[in-house]
C-alpha cells in the first residue's frame, strides 16, 4: 500500500460516493473500485459497505480512517523536511582551513552565513595545504580555505577576497608613526617572514614587492607560525610584510602600517571538489562569492 492507495481511500471516505470521489481524483469509477478492493484485500477486512443507494464506512473503515490521516500527515511532514535538504537549507558542511585564514574576514563571513542558514551545521578542521587537498579529493571535506594558489588537478579554486599587505614594525621603530610606508623605505631592514613551504603566495609576493622596490631583502629568520613572526618583530629582531587583517586579534606592541602604491595582495581562496553533491555547498558558494573581492 502506498500514498496513492491512502489518498483514494481518504477521498472516498470523505465523499461516501464513488462517482464524486472518482471525479475529485480525475479518474473513472472502475479504477477507484479496483483500488479500494485492493486495499481491502491487503488489509483482509471490508472498509466500506456498498449498496445501490449509499456507501458507508464499516467500523474497521472508521478505525483505519484515523490511521490513514495520520500516515498521510506524517509523510507530508517527512517530504517537507527532506525538501529542505534538497534545497540545501539544512544538513552539514565540513570545512577545512589552514590557520592563516583565521586572520582574515573569513570567520565573520562564515558566522554571517550560519546566522542566515542556522540549520546548516558547520564543522571545522585545521589542516595543512597538502592534507586539505587530500581530504577534499576523498570527499571527507566539502570546502577548504587557503591563502595560496595550489592549482590542484581535480578541484576548483574560487577567489573569495584579496587583501593588501601592511608593514609590521616594532612599536618603537623609527617609521612606526608614519601613516603609510613605501617598500623602498625598508631597504636596510632585516625581515622576518614565513617559510615558503608554509605560505608560498605570501613569500613570493613579498619577494616581488622588494624586487620592484629595487632590492633583495635580508631575511634574518623564517618562521612557520604567525605568532612566532609577530613576537620576533615585537622583540626587535626585524620587521615583516603581512596581510592587512593580521592586525586584528592581537594585542602586541606592534604597528601595522599600510604600504604605499603596492599592487601585490594576498588571496583568500575556497577549494571545492568539482562534483560535490552537497546542496548546502551551493548556498555557501553563493554567499561568499557575493562579497567584493577587494572588500
Amino acid at each position: 500500500m502506498d500514498l496513492r492507495h491512502l489518498n483514494y481511500f481518504l477521498i472516498l471516505a470523505e465523499e461516501l460516493h464513488f462517482g464524486r470521489a472518482a471525479e475529485r481524483l480525475h479518474i473513472s469509477q472502475p479504477p477507484l473500485s479496483r483500488m479500494i478492493q485492493q486495499i481491502e484485500n491487503e488489509l483482509g477486512v471490508l472498509l466500506f459497505e456498498r449498496t445501490k443507494r449509499s456507501v458507508i464506512l464499516t467500523p474497521a473503515g472508521l478505525d483505519f480512517l484515523q490511521d490513514a490521516k495520520q500516515m498521510i500527515l506524517q509523510m507530508q511532514t517527512v517530504k517537507k523536511r527532506l525538501a529542505i535538504y534538497g534545497q540545501g537549507e539544512t544538513g552539514t558542511l565540513r570545512i577545512g582551513y589552514v590557520g592563516a585564514v583565521m586572520h582574515s574576514k573569513l570567520p565573520s563571513l562564515l558566522a554571517e552565513f550560519n546566522k542566515n542558514l542556522p540549520h546548516i551545521n558547520l564543522q571545522f578542521e585545521e589542516l595543512t595545504n597538502h592534507n586539505l587537498v587530500h581530504e577534499l579529493n576523498n570527499g571527507t571535506l566539502d570546502a577548504a580555505f587557503v591563502r595560496t594558489w595550489l592549482h590542484p588537478e581535480k578541484l576548483e579554486e574560487k577567489l573569495i577576497l584579496s587583501e593588501p599587505f601592511v608593514a609590521v614594525l616594532p612599536a618603537k621603530h623609527s617609521l612606526s608613526k608614519n601613516n603609510k610606508i613605501s617598500v623602498k623605505e625598508l631597504i636596510d631592514e632585516k625581515f622576518i617572514t614565513f617559510t615558503r613551504e608554509c605560505g608560498p603566495t605570501i613569500f613570493d609576493s613579498f619577494l616581488i614587492m622588494c624586487a620592484n622596490a629595487g632590492f633583495t631583502p635580508r631575511i634574518s629568520h623564517h618562521a612557520s607560525q604567525l605568532n612566532s613572526v609577530l613576537r620576533l618583530v615585537e622583540s626587535g629582531f626585524g620587521i615583516s610584510l603581512l596581510p592587512e587583517q593580521i592586525a586584528n586579534g592581537y594585542a602586541l606592541n606592534l604597528k601595522f602600517i599600510p604600504l604605499e602604491n603596492e599592487k601585490e595582495t594576498i588571496p583568500l581562496i575556497m577549494l571545492i571538489r568539482k562534483e560535490n553533491p552537497n546542496p548546502a555547498l551551493v548556498h555557501l558558494h553563493n554567499h561568499l562569492l557575493q562579497i567584493p573581492v577587494n572588500s
